[in-house]
């Protein structure tokens, strides 16, 4: 793998953020991907723990980083932002936000622009250093949000512990999701939903695959969303040209 990440093998691949009621692309979240010379495209469950036990995930990551806000001039408009996923391996530095804004300044990137999206490992190993981090990361403009909520044991203490701005709901409360059928999820979503509209969160759902589970999630209130009824995750070159041919 270190091979890989010398022929920079590894690329971003963007899956789009939606508002529920319009379908318009909001944003996008950046999605790792390995253009592996045999076996071809590669999601990150075929080969994350290999990084991880080799020691070159946070190289993996930096080389992403770097793609990701290289693509931003040309993938968002001002007003979009795209979404990374900063392990939990990251926050043992304490100079995780250093280096993130400079990476962004570097490439003429408004912090408004990139979110960071983390899990709760992230905030366990040392909260108190994860918490300035994340703070030094609000003043700068960056916003964080809390992926897969509902699924850990403390994720309610992380809504007012950490300057979260943004919870994205698991796909396994999504699943059973229809109109009119009250399937195990929804009074999970249900309580997600009413607990962020109290401390003021934006709410993403995650995997959407289907009409019913979109309809579903309106009729309850969730306004931004994310999945394969809406878009597979694409790489930028992609995107542009259907951008493109979108205008022509």
């Amino acid at each position: 793998m270190r091979l890989a990440l010398a022929r920079r093998e590894f690329e971003p691949y963007f899956q789009p953020i939606v508002r529920l009621d319009d379908s318009t692309v909001v944003g996008y979240e950046a999605l790792l991907r390995w253009h592996h010379p045999l076996r071809g495209v590669l999601a990150p469950g075929a080969f994350l723990a290999v990084a991880e036990g080799s020691g070159i995930l946070e190289a993996i990551d930096w080389q992403m980083f770097e793609l990701t806000v290289a693509a931003i001039p040309q993938l968002l408009t001002k007003q979009q932002y795209v979404n990374l996923n900063v392990s939990p391996q990251h926050f043992r530095s304490a100079n995780l936000d250093t280096k993130l804004l400079a990476l962004l300044r570097n490439n003429a990137v408004e912090p408004s622009q990139v979110h960071i999206e983390i899990t709760e490992g992230a905030l366990m190993d040392d909260p108190e250093q994860a918490i300035a981090i994340i703070e030094r990361l609000r003043q700068a403009g960056m916003v964080t949000a809390l992926d897969d909520f509902g699924t850990g044991y403390s994720s309610l203490s992380y809504l007012h512990r950490f300057a979260l701005a943004t919870v994205k709901i698991d796909r396994s409360f999504i699943i059973d999701l229809a109109p009119g059928i009250h399937g195990s999820g929804e009074p999970v979503v249900r309580a997600i939903l009413a607990l962020a509209q109290s401390v003021g969160l934006d709410v993403v759902a995650e995997g959407i695959e289907t009409s019913d589970q979109h309809a579903a999630l309106s009729g309850l209130g969730c306004l931004l969303g994310q999945g394969y009824l809406f878009a597979r995750p694409q790489p930028l070159s992609v995107i542009l040209a259907t951008k493109k041919a979108a205008e022509s």
